[in-house]
C-alpha cells in the first residue's frame, strides 16, 4: 500500500513540475485564453475618448436673457443613408432630411435656410418642401453633405466612435432666433450603418457659442445659435481585431514556446525564438495598411512594441542559452567513470523554467494594462 502511495505522488509530483514540457505548454494555453478574455472584457462596454462640442444650453434664464424678440425654431434631422462611411479616415457623406418647424411672423424663411453644418460641405441642397401646420410652418430640405470629424483612435482597434454633427446659422444671433430639440427631432432611417458597425444610441442638444473677435474688447464677441445631433457608435465585427492580433499573439506565442522545447536541443529554441522575432518585424507592415494615420500611439501601436520586446527579449535568453549550453557528461574509462566539465543540465533546466515563469508572467501582465487602462 505504502508502495502505491509512493508511486502516486511520484506521478502527480512530476506531472506539476515546472520543467516538464507538457506543464509549459498548458499554461501557454491558459495564457491565450486569459489574453482572449482581456480582449473580450474590453468590448463589452462602449469606449470613446471622442469630444464633442461644448454650446451654451438653452433654459428659461437664458430665454429670459434673450428677450421677447428672439424667435423659437423647432429643427429635426433624419438620416437616409451613409453613400460614404469611412471611419479610418474620418470621413462620412451623409445623405439626409433636415426641417425646421417655425412661426412664419417671428422670421423669414430666407432666413432659416442661411444654415450650414460645421466641419462639412453641403453637397447638395434641394428647394425647401413647405407645410402649413397651423400657425407654424414646417420647412425641410433635402441634403447630401460631407462630413470631415474629429474621431479619436487612441484605444484602436477596441475604440467605439461618437459622431457629431452641428447644425448652425451664422447670420443670426440667439437674441434673433435660437433652435429647440427634443428626442424626436432625431431619426434614423433602419439598417443604414456597415455591418461592421452598430448603433448604441443617439443624442441631442440645442444652443449656441460664443466666439470673441477680439480678446481686449468684450462688445467684440459674437453668437451664433447650434444643434448637435450626436450618434454612438461600436464594432458589431472582430473581425479587423482578428486580422491584427491573431498574427501578433501566434509569432510571440512561438518565441514563449521556445522555453518549452527539450533543453538539448539548443539550435531548435534558438531558431523559433528568432522566427517569432523576425515575423513581428514583416508584420509591422501589414498592420500600417489597416490602421488610421494618426500622428499619435494607439492601443494597437503599444501592444507591438511591448511584443516585439518581448519576443526580442526572449530571443537573447535563448541565445544566451545557446553559448553556454554545455553540459556535463559521464565518461567511462579504464580509470572508472569520469565527470567532464560543463553546465549542470538540471540546474539549466530549472534557470529556463524560471525564466519561461517570468515571461509568462509579464506578458500577462502588460497585455493587461494596455488593453484595459
Amino acid at each position: 500500500m505504502k508502495k502505491i502511495i509512493t508511486s502516486k505522488l511520484s506521478k502527480l509530483k512530476s506531472l506539476l513540475n515546472i520543467n516538464n514540457p507538457k506543464i509549459k505548454l498548458g499554461i501557454i494555453c491558459m495564457l491565450i485564453i486569459y489574453i482572449m478574455g482581456i480582449i473580450k472584457f474590453s468590448l463589452l462596454y462602449f469606449n470613446t475618448t471622442d469630444q464633442v462640442p461644448k454650446i451654451q444650453a438653452i433654459n428659461t434664464e437664458v430665454i429670459k436673457n434673450l428677450g421677447a424678440f428672439s424667435a423659437k425654431v423647432k429643427i429635426g434631422l433624419m438620416l437616409k443613408q451613409f453613400p460614404s462611411f469611412d471611419v479610418t479616415h474620418n470621413l462620412f457623406t451623409i445623405d439626409s432630411i433636415i426641417w425646421f418647424e417655425f412661426n412664419a411672423d417671428e422670421i423669414m424663411l430666407e432666413t432659416i435656410e442661411r444654415f450650414s453644418i460645421d466641419q462639412g460641405s453641403i453637397k447638395y441642397r434641394s428647394p425647401a418642401s413647405i407645410k402649413i401646420i397651423g400657425n407654424k410652418i414646417l420647412a425641410k430640405y433635402n441634403v447630401l453633405f460631407e462630413l470631415k470629424t474629429d474621431l479619436q483612435f487612441h484605444k484602436f482597434p477596441f475604440e467605439d466612435h461618437r459622431l457629431t454633427i452641428v447644425i448652425s446659422n451664422t447670420f443670426v444671433s440667439p437674441e434673433e432666433m435660437y433652435y429647440i430639440v427634443d428626442n424626436t427631432s432625431f431619426q434614423l432611417q433602419p439598417d443604414i450603418f456597415p455591418g461592421s458597425w452598430k448603433v448604441v444610441d443617439t443624442n441631442v442638444d440645442a444652443g449656441f457659442v460664443n466666439l470673441n473677435l477680439d480678446k481686449e474688447d468684450a462688445s467684440k464677441q459674437i453668437s451664433n445659435p447650434k444643434t448637435l445631433f450626436i450618434i454612438n457608435f461600436a464594432k458589431a465585427s472582430i473581425k479587423q481585431l482578428m486580422i491584427i492580433f491573431i498574427p501578433l499573439f501566434s509569432a510571440s506565442c512561438f518565441s514563449l514556446l521556445s522555453f518549452a522545447m527539450n533543453i538539448a536541443n539548443p539550435v531548435g529554441r534558438f531558431t523559433l525564438a528568432i522566427s517569432g522575432f523576425t515575423a513581428l518585424l514583416g508584420y509591422r507592415f501589414v498592420i500600417e495598411q489597416v490602421m488610421p494615420k494618426v500622428g499619435y500611439f494607439t492601443t494597437t501601436d503599444e501592444i507591438y512594441l511591448f511584443l516585439l520586446m518581448f519576443s526580442f527579449i526572449c530571443f537573447l535568453f535563448q541565445l544566451m542559452f545557446t553559448r553556454h549550453d554545455r553540459f556535463k557528461s559521464v565518461k567511462q574509462t579504464p580509470q572508472g567513470p569520469q565527470v567532464t566539465e560543463g553546465d549542470d543540465p538540471v540546474w539549466f533546466e530549472r534557470l529556463n523554467s524560471f525564466v519561461f515563469l517570468i515571461m509568462a508572467l509579464l506578458l500577462a501582465a502588460g497585455i493587461s494594462y494596455i488593453i484595459l487602462k
